[in-house]
């Protein structure tokens, strides 16, 4: 099912102008026809921001400390990440909050079909780093389904040798980065790949592995 602007921006109770927006700065996946805009019901679904970006580098720092990686951080690295773990702690929808802040950690989602017997088989391209639904940690049984990460340089060879193409019942989701992890992925990436999914079960499972982070406790 498709949306236009004005039955999302109804759907998620805000103006035609800020969906707009939200298209144009590419926070919401939309599909031009003819002169109009058109929204997957997928994108309607998507966990509402509840706070703006951090930048990359400070996205990647609340992801490093998540996961319990030591970085060295310098004293404006350390006071600001302070806070936003002082903000978690307190924070009664973590995970709106924390899908808010880590949107930064990628520049792009590309949702794309597969023929489900061939999804093991391209998992062990080393060009894709498992995450999120795919990873062993989030502790579901996703076999038809792939998540990953996939550096920007070679997201268009991973598609074409892959065969893998726009559709409008996705089964693999691919985060697009400029510089590709290292595998395995770090947990933070599991959290946030797992909440951004808005989905009862992935939920669950996020918040479970956050009581595992121990700052949070």
């Amino acid at each position: 099912m498709q949306f236009s602007v004005s039955e999302y921006a109804e759907a998620r109770g805000i103006s035609r102008q800020r969906a707009l927006a939200l298209i144009n700065s590419g926070q919401v996946k939309a599909k031009r026809i003819g002169h109009s805009w058109v929204i997957d019901q997928l994108e309607v679904n998507q966990r509402p921001a509840t706070s703006r970006p951090l930048s990359p580098k400070m996205a990647r720092l609340l992801i490093a400390a998540m996961s319990s990686e030591q970085v060295q951080l310098d004293a404006q690295e350390r006071y600001f990440l302070d806070r936003y773990i002082e903000r978690l702690r307190n924070e009664a929808s973590p995970l709106s909050l924390l899908h808010s802040w880590l949107r930064s950690r990628q520049v792009r989602v590309v949702d794309v079909a597969a023929n489900p017997v061939d999804i093991a088989e391209i998992s062990s391209d080393d060009r894709v780093v498992a995450s999120g639904i795919s990873d062993a940690r989030g502790g579901l049984s996703a076999v038809r389904e792939l998540e990953g990460y996939v550096a920007a340089s070679a997201l268009e060879g991973f598609l074409r040798d892959n065969l893998l193409l726009e559709s409008d019942a996705p089964n693999i989701r691919l985060h697009v980065v400029e510089q590709l992890p290292a595998t395995p992925i770090s947990l933070g990436f599991v959290i946030a790949d797992l909440i951004d999914w808005n989905r009862p079960r992935e939920d669950g499972r996020a918040l479970e592995l956050l009581e595992g982070v121990p700052w949070l406790r």
